[in-house]
C-alpha cells in the first residue's frame, strides 16, 4: 500500500511548514502540533511500526530528537538547536514519504 495522494499533499505541506516556521522556541507549540498530525497521517496506515515503514521512522525520532526538545536546558540557544534538529529529521523523514511503501 502506498500513501494516497490527499496524504502526500498534506504532508508536502507541512513539509513546507517546517521550513518556515524556523527553529525558534516561540514557533515550537505549532511545529509540535505538525508532527502530531504527521504521526495521525502515518496511523491511518496501520499502527503496527514494523509494517508501517513511516511510522516507524516517526516513532524513532520521537524517542530521539522529539525528547531532546523536552529536556530542560539553560539556555535558549540550546533548546534551539534541538529543536532545529527534530525539524531536520523530521523534514528528512517527509522528503522521502513520498516514496515509502508499506508492507502488508
Amino acid at each position: 500500500m502506498t500513501i494516497s495522494t490527499n496524504h502526500k499533499r498534506r504532508l508536502e505541506e507541512i513539509r513546507k511548514k517546517l521550513q518556515s516556521l524556523g527553529c525558534k522556541e516561540s514557533e515550537f507549540l505549532k511545529i509540535e502540533l505538525l508532527f502530531f498530525e504527521v504521526i495521525d497521517i502515518s496511523k491511518f496506515y496501520g499502527e503496527d511500526a514494523a509494517e508501517n515503514n513511516l511510522l516507524a521512522a516517526l516513532k524513532d525520532v520521537q524517542h530521539g530528537q522529539y525528547q531532546r526538545t523536552q529536556t530542560a536546558t539553560r539556555k535558549p540557544q540550546e533548546r534551539e538547536v534541538s529543536i532545529r534538529k527534530f525539524i531536520v529529521s523530521l523534514r528528512k523523514i517527509l522528503s522521502g514519504s513520498n516514496h515509502l511503501v508499506f508492507d502488508n
